[in-house]
């Protein structure tokens, strides 16, 4: 059993279309993935751009496996060229979050949820869709309401927001579904004010974002802290389904 350098763009089909890879690895990174394979058991490593965390490394993959990849010396030397590269965080398996003293303090724990197909229609009475001059008022809710979210209004092209607005024209909710780095849409920013919680409208939000991106993209993904059972059955309730389950932080 010894180590593989897999190109990015080949890295999907090496990982056996992995729906954690097609999302997080952009096949246009010049810093190769490195893995092992035993049977049909693999452990991987990549590069992984993102718009709000920078560069991170994400390691995937079967728990024993990945103790042996990370424990050989051309790991060690991988690692130091990912650094050169930017790299100054991890994402690991939650399972194995201690891996190698990779990640010594965990900052957050989270999950990534895909689905293909299309939600049931959820009505949404008082839904708009939010263009770029609407940027500081979505600024505006996302402050006050959802400080840690990594939705950040039209920071980026490929941007499609969508909010609520209650018969005043206030706005009670947004949300947003964008290209992540690797070009898999991805929403973000789901956020509904205190006084209107409990009337379905993230859950109206998250359904008509989702239905168009899986309409023009075959697919629509997440992430979500860990922490959020009411989110993770809204989602589940549409059809998104976990595929990891991560820890993340800086880099040891």
């Amino acid at each position: 059993m010894t180590t593989e350098h897999v190109p990015m763009d080949r890295l999907l089909a090496w990982s056996g279309d992995d729906p954690v890879v097609r999302a997080e690895a952009s096949p246009t990174t010049d810093l190769p993935a490195i893995g092992l394979q035993q049977g049909g058991r693999r452990a991987l490593a990549f590069l992984r751009p993102t718009h709000t965390h920078g560069v991170s490394l994400m390691l995937r993959g079967d728990d024993d496996l990945l103790h042996d990849l990370v424990g050989s010396a051309p790991f060690g030397t991988w690692l130091a060229r990912a650094r050169a590269k930017g790299a100054d965080g991890v994402t690991l398996p939650r399972s194995v979050e201690g891996l190698g003293g990779l990640l010594p303090r965990v900052h957050g724990r989270w999950e990534f949820m895909s689905t293909t197909q299309e939600p049931p229609l959820v009505p949404l009475t008082g839904a708009v869709e939010l263009d770029e001059d609407r940027r500081e008022e979505v600024q505006t809710l996302l402050d006050e309401h959802n400080p840690g979210t990594d939705g950040q209004p039209f920071a980026r092209p490929g941007q499609r927001w969508v909010g609520v607005r209650d018969d005043a024209g206030t706005l009670l909710a947004v949300g947003c579904c964008e290209p992540e780095a690797s070009g898999a849409p991805v929403l973000s920013g789901i956020t509904v004010v205190p006084a209107a919680r409990g009337l379905g409208l993230g859950r109206g939000i998250t359904a008509e974002l989702t239905r168009r991106a899986v309409a023009h993209h075959g697919w629509c993904t997440l992430g979500m802290y860990s922490h959020n059972d009411r989110a993770r059955g809204v989602y589940r309730s549409l059809g998104y389904v976990v595929h990891a389950e991560w820890s993340s932080g800086r880099l040891g």
